[in-house]
């Protein structure tokens, strides 16, 4: 039986593994690529071309053209000649005879008159004057001629010329206001027109008679005319009766 010693024995040395590495945390996962930008709309994608048109000046845009109106231009053509034709188509002025028709025997041999209008356009004075035979016989055709003139006129303003009339009727009466006849036709003079009457009586005697004139009056101005008014003249009594023999 071996005692024990209470000398140590001499140990021998264990091999002992080293511990195990502490373990490390996984890499983390790589950041994804940012996608490439899309080319914007209208431009090319490869790289030389972009290049190339950064350095090409951008073209100017075009000015658009101008219309031409022609239309406008027409227009005025338009108006420029119908006032050119308005003006030069538009009867002379009548001139201011004065009464030198009314006091002729030749014109006013049975009797005149003087019409006075004052209106916007200007004071006008028309004169009348009969003339014809006094004598007649029954049936037969005589002709009482009534001359229209202009005694005096002021026109209204300076772009008034002066004024001018168109006879529209004439006709004769007896006075007891019954009609005997009008005007077949009248002629236009230096001075005025004439209207010519042809008129015939059925039974003898002295017959009293007057005299109806219609007309229209007209106003030439410095760029065309215009008419005025219808003017109707009041009875105008010749101044001696016709003598009517069988």
């Amino acid at each position: 039986m071996q005692l024990m010693s209470s000398e140590n024995p001499e140990v021998e040395p264990i091999d002992v593994p080293p511990p195990p590495p502490e373990e490390l945390p996984p890499p983390p996962p790589p950041e994804p690529e940012a996608p490439e930008p899309e080319p914007a709309a209208g431009k090319r994608k490869d790289a030389w071309e972009e290049d190339y048109e950064e350095h090409i000046k951008p073209e100017k845009p075009m000015k658009p053209r101008k219309r031409r109106h022609y239309g406008g231009i027409v227009i005025v053509v338009t108006i420029i000649v119908i006032l050119v034709l308005w003006t030069f188509l538009s009867p002379k002025v009548m001139p201011q005879a004065g009464e030198t028709y009314m006091s002729s025997q030749r014109y006013a041999n049975l009797g005149s008159y003087i019409g006075y209008r004052d209106i916007w356009a200007g004071n006008m004075t028309w004169g009348f004057s009969i003339s014809g035979p006094n004598t007649t016989h029954v049936g037969t055709v005589i002709t009482i001629s009534v001359l229209v003139t202009k005694v005096y006129e002021k026109p209204g303003n300076f772009f008034f010329r002066g004024s001018w009339i168109s006879l529209k009727n004439v006709s004769i009466y007896s006075d007891n206001d019954t009609w005997l006849a009008s005007m077949s036709n009248y002629t236009v003079g230096d001075f005025g027109p004439t209207a010519s009457i042809p008129v015939s009586f059925d039974t003898t005697g002295e017959h009293d008679l007057y005299v109806r004139a219609k007309f229209l009056a007209y106003m030439d101005m410095r760029i065309g005319f215009m008419p005025l008014e219808s003017v109707l003249s009041p009875a105008i009594y010749l101044d001696e009766p016709i003598v009517v023999s069988a």
